[in-house]
């Protein structure tokens, strides 16, 4: 019973010493409510297209229809590693990284598991274009699994050195060249990410009707 009341008593002073970006994004009603109000743009404008174009996909086997997706900070909340690396005093680091994917811990993002069930119901396909490696990529799909929002028919397309860039990817969708020369030529309803190189257009008249920004105020280029 003491040592799990000086774990406990640790563990706070430990948030309270927190950086603020990573306090705000664990603790925050705000940063909850933010990551909801995205995801459920995201949906009424799903649910809005289908009905101005009058097709039910969940009717139908067969649609080209897909959604692209970053994961981290936009499906997979990694604040843990965060924590992790303010308690070593550490900056991020590749290494550290790729032991914190393999541990397959990081978490949901508020609202993502509701967004991607809509996505399920509806027979969308969902693309996953991350930054993440290639060779982290079963222990991406494991964390997805665990989290009850990943399925064999889902498409990866992580980073396979660092010139794979993200529009070097999506252009592979676009064109159904590359790695997605085996998949169907799919007609893409939304992007959703945490940064600006996760969309195909950086027109701010864009976001909120097919690109869905996230907060991340972890790490980031500004």
């Amino acid at each position: 019973m003491k040592a799990l009341i000086c774990t406990i008593f640790l563990s706070m002073i430990l948030n309270d010493k927190l950086p603020n970006d990573v306090r705000w994004v664990r603790e925050s009603d705000e940063y909850k409510a933010l990551c909801n109000q995205v995801y459920g743009q995201a949906i009424y404008m799903i649910k809005k297209k289908m009905t101005y174009n009058k097709f039910s996909l969940n009717q139908s086997n067969i649609n080209n229809y897909a959604v692209i997706m970053d994961l981290d900070e936009t499906v997979l909340d990694n604040s843990d590693y965060q924590v992790g690396l303010f308690e070593k005093n550490e900056s991020f680091n590749m290494n550290s990284w790729a032991k914190w994917v393999e541990r397959e811990e990081a978490k949901l993002v508020p609202g993502a598991k509701e967004y991607i069930e809509l996505l399920r119901k509806n027979n969308i396909q969902i693309i996953f274009i991350s930054n993440r490696m290639h060779a982290r990529l079963d222990a991406t799909k494991n964390n997805m699994k665990k989290l009850g929002v990943g399925l064999p028919s889902d498409i990866y397309l992580l980073r396979k050195d660092r010139a794979d860039k993200k529009y070097i990817r999506r252009n592979e969708v676009f064109t159904k060249t590359g790695r997605m020369e085996e998949f169907k030529k799919y007609t893409v309803l939304q992007y959703l990410g945490d940064a600006m190189g996760d969309f195909v257009n950086d027109e701010f008249d864009r976001f909120g009707i097919d690109q869905f920004i996230f907060p991340n105020p972890m790490y980031g280029k500004w």
